[in-house]
């Protein structure tokens, strides 16, 4: 495999620090909001049946938080014997009155339990309720963070902490950053075990260069290869999680991230760039292509993922619709802001044919007399039924043929899958062709960069090819 000239790669690295790597002032402010909100949680929980303490974890304790992402999780630990009725309405009492004795904005977030998000001197805040078990025991999904913390702090030092925020910094620029399942992507602790595994950020490339699906990569000294593939199927990756061998780190990166990082990691070996921590915005084209728009209103509380989740579903199903109806999906994505949710579809075309040829079966099944008798008589026969072969055929005239009005009808009569948590808001929605009007009317909503992503078609790191 081709690979750059050291002194280039190595004048790319010293230029990506300045795009990874926080400034002293930065570091500063992050400790401050980090002692302050600390100080805050623990008064605001003193007292309280069940507290056992609290502390800061995730990147900001690790140190391997990246330039201009700040953010604190302050873990709030409780005993065992708390029902979690009880942890989530103390965490969003006494953490939203934490918040507010420092002056810090907030609002709650959901995910496997409610938490509450903050904001202060421009540093995101977390406050986050756990478990306080032992390893192996865990309650809730978070109780493994204080684990995770602890052992990647114990084998980081100042040059594994640069080339971790090198990797996160990469990994956020080619677009594969984010475990949510809106992305699919690599974890930050995820993307810390791998810099930990390979010794380095550039080490990681040139191993990642070399990956194939199913790719294993056991931390824990625990299991062979053929038992992590056999209990973690259908995973593109497998990384076992040294706190949880039973946990693959990876299970959320799809096999797409995964595809796009590999090839990432190729391209940067052989052409390193700065492009790749900074990618260049994608540019809207001159000719508009057959793209309809779904754009529907955000429930309002409902779980990050399984608004996604649903989102996607939803997305899928009205894919898999213009399939069937005749259409050609070449390609579908879906974005959100605070106060709404997009789904494009480019499509090979937005109308169909007047006329659709439908096949019957082989005339010695059963059901071949049925299908003569319900097409014969429809008036929505144009011609037909006739034998070709083996099989009966027989055209029919549709009834709609614009992929927006299908689309529409289908949303109306609820002939695609609906999630329940997104049926009033897709009662509501609004169907278009996507033309200039309609991206400039969605650009007003904050949706501007992602028509401009998918019209371009390309991810981030290919952008500047």
């Amino acid at each position: 495999m081709r690979r750059a000239d050291p002194e280039v790669l190595a004048e790319v690295l010293r230029a990506a620090e300045g795009i990874a790597v926080p400034t002293r002032d930065e570091e500063e402010r992050l400790s401050s909001v980090a002692e302050r909100v600390l100080g805050a949680v623990r008064s605001s929980f003193s007292g309280v049946e069940g507290y056992l303490g609290a502390s800061v974890e995730g990147s900001a304790a690790k140190g391997t938080w990246v330039r201009s992402r700040p953010e604190v999780d302050v873990f709030v630990m409780f005993s065992p014997e708390i029902p979690g009725e009880r942890l989530e309405e103390l965490v969003v009492t006494r953490g939203i009155a934490a918040l507010e004795s420092v002056g810090a904005s907030w609002r709650l977030r959901y995910a496997e339990h409610p938490y509450v998000e903050g904001f202060l001197s421009g540093v995101g805040v977390n406050v986050v309720g756990c478990y306080e078990v032992e390893r192996g025991r865990w309650i809730s999904a978070v109780d493994r963070t204080p684990y995770h913390t602890a052992y990647v702090s114990s084998r980081l030092d100042e040059r594994l902490r640069r080339e971790v925020r090198l990797a996160k910094a990469f990994a956020m620029g080619i677009g594969v950053y984010g475990a949510e399942i809106k992305v699919g992507g690599f974890s930050g602790y995820l993307m810390e075990l791998l810099v930990l595994r390979s010794g380095g950020f550039i080490e990681l490339l040139e191993d990642a260069s070399r990956w194939r699906p199913p790719k294993v990569i056991e931390m824990t000294g625990e299991l062979s290869e053929e038992r992590a593939l056999v209990l973690f199927q259908n995973s593109p990756l497998i990384v076992t999680d040294p706190v949880d061998p039973r946990r693959n780190v990876a299970s959320a990166v799809t096999l797409t991230k995964l595809s796009e990082f590999v090839l990432a990691a190729k391209l940067f070996l052989a052409r390193p760039s700065l492009d790749f921590f900074a990618p260049p915005r994608p540019r809207r084209p001159e000719a508009w292509r057959e793209v309809i728009a779904i754009r529907f209103d955000r429930p309002q509380g409902l779980p990050v993922d399984t608004l996604w989740g649903e989102a996607l579903k939803f997305a899928r199903s009205v894919a898999s619709s213009l399939s069937r109806e005749g259409f050609e999906v070449r390609r579908w994505a879906v974005e959100g802001t605070e106060d709404s949710v997009l789904v494009l579809l480019e499509l090979d075309r937005l109308e169909l044919p007047t006329f659709a040829l439908r096949e019957g079966p082989p005339v010695w099944l059963e059901n071949a007399l049925d299908f003569v008798e319900r097409h014969a008589s429809d008036p929505l026969t144009a011609a037909g039924p006739w034998v070709d072969g083996e099989r009966l055929y027989v055209l029919k005239r549709r009834e709609a043929r614009g992929a927006v009005e299908l689309t529409r009808r289908w949303l109306e009569g609820r002939s695609v899958s609906v999630p329940r948590d997104l049926d009033g808001p897709l009662r509501r929605a609004e169907v278009v062709a996507l033309d200039r009007d309609a991206a400039n009317r969605l650009d007003s909503m904050g949706f501007g960069q992602f028509i401009d992503s998918f019209l371009d078609g390309r991810p981030p790191f290919l952008r500047a090819r």
